[in-house]
């Protein structure tokens, strides 16, 4: 693919950074002046430069511009990269993007509004457990994690319908670290998995990270194309593991139908694979929607949920419920990659939802979703847009644009405009070109609505 202006801006700052041509503590030229020496948008010099600032390169500081960093010589730092490690930072990348402030409305990102979220108080729980004197402030957590929280989540998962015991619930720093603790714990390098496509972008990265291979499944409006699941199984394509989303998935909003459920668990149990099925987003479902874990006992699935989503991301609060032999498994690399999760933050999770209103709270989420995603149908199909056929429920709607058949440029074109998007090829395994747009129906602006109409 054709290299953007952004792209080979960043490169030739690199290779001068690299040389020692422009040394550490040095400012760049300001966005303005590149943009009109160079004949580009002002946003394709700022994509150049959070690029860098991505890497490591450069660093920018608030109010004064962007600097190269404090490192001696940038080659010292950062070896040539090859192909896949590039593909994995421009995922960083990416997350990066959503996670650190901007002034782009990021009707693209993956979480609720700050705002949505402040109604349960959490501040007064934070400072009442802060109070308390078994609070554990300064020490470790135990491996498995809070024993009080993990019972409260033992009985949550039976209004689910998925038996275990508090035993087999480990505690994880968001649901990030459970994936993690499932390649770590449970494959080896070179192992073959099974994704979805479209799917979650970080799960990609961290399998390219660990050196497993990937083969991907389309997803469709019911769930994984069972057609050719089938067909990969048949010909001999057998996968340590899948991982899927049974609800709510992200980026299309769609869920598993009952008969795609049981399908895949017939060939997990024929074929003799996992599943991790991911329920990030659980607690904006419904207590009775169909779960794998739920069908499977536990017995082949690996059933990953947390709070990030409904309490706070940046208490990063996850859990991963598996059989006795696959819990130890993942405990012991909970141990080994981070000896354990903050006690401190999951005491502050158990008062929150066994003090704090959370039932209330969530269900009057699920209703403000409802209303959100009912608006954003009718604006896009009125604006000419595409969605996915089917009933969707959550954060996402998945769309295209009938003029624009990659949706990397329109997300440039996006955030000229103020806005970010998340496009298709990020949550394609291979990220390639996508018509396909993952919008978030808890942003909205009255500007968002008017460039829906006129994207340009």
């Amino acid at each position: 693919m054709q290299k953007g202006p952004e792209t080979h801006l960043a490169e030739s700052l690199r290779q001068r950074i690299e040389s020692g041509e422009l040394r550490a503590g040095t400012k760049l030229d300001s966005i303005r002046k590149v943009s009109h020496e160079r004949g580009v948008s002002r946003y394709q010099v700022l994509s150049a430069y959070q690029e860098l600032a991505g890497l490591g390169v450069v660093e920018a500081r608030h109010g004064s511009g962007f600097y190269v960093a404090s490192f001696a010589r940038a080659s010292e730092l950062l070896p040539h990269h090859s192909p896949n490690l590039d593909r994995l930072l421009d995922t960083a990348l990416l997350i990066r993007g959503f996670v650190e402030p901007s002034p782009l409305l990021k009707c693209g990102s993956g979480a609720l509004p700050k705002e949505w979220l402040l109604e349960l108080g959490l501040q007064r729980h934070i400072r009442s457990v802060a109070a308390q004197p078994a609070a554990n402030l300064y020490g470790y957590g135990t491996a498995l994690g809070y024993a009080a929280l993990r019972e409260a989540i033992q009985s949550r998962l039976i209004r689910r319908r998925i038996t275990c015991a508090a035993e087999q619930v480990v505690l994880t720093m968001g649901i990030s670290q459970g994936l993690e603790l499932v390649i770590r714990g449970l494959c080896h390098p070179g192992d073959l998995v099974f994704v979805e496509n479209p799917a979650y972008y970080n799960l990609f990265g961290l399998l390219q990270l660990s050196g497993l291979r990937m083969r991907q499944v389309p997803r469709t409006a019911d769930g994984p194309e069972l057609a050719t699941l089938e067909a990969m199984l048949k010909q001999g394509d057998i996968p340590r593991i899948f991982f899927l989303q049974s609800l709510l998935h992200n980026p299309t909003g769609s869920s598993m139908s009952p008969a795609a459920a049981h399908r895949i668990l017939l060939l997990a149990e024929q074929y003799d694979f996992l599943i991790v099925e991911d329920d990030a987003y659980g607690d904006l479902a419904e207590e009775q929607d169909l779960r794998l874990a739920a069908l499977d006992g536990l017995h082949r699935v690996i059933y990953l949920s947390g709070f990030t989503k409904t309490l706070s991301a940046s208490l990063r609060v996850g859990y991963a419920v598996a059989s006795e032999a696959l819990i130890d498994a993942l405990t012991r690399a909970k141990l080994l990659t981070s000896i354990a999760s903050s006690e401190f933050v999951e005491r502050v999770v158990y008062r929150a939802l066994t003090e704090g209103g959370y039932e209330r709270f969530t269900a009057a989420l699920r209703q403000r979703l409802q209303v959100a995603q009912e608006t954003w149908e009718g604006e896009l199909q009125r604006a000419g847009w595409l969605t996915l056929p089917g009933p969707r429920r959550g954060l996402f709607v998945w769309a295209r644009h009938p003029h624009w058949e990659d949706s990397a440029l329109l997300a440039r074109v996006a955030a000229t405009a103020g806005f970010w998007l998340a496009p298709g090829s990020a949550f394609d395994p291979e990220r390639l070109p996508s018509p396909w747009v993952r919008f978030n129906v808890a942003y909205r602006s009255p500007s968002l609505s008017a460039w829906l109409q006129h994207p340009r």
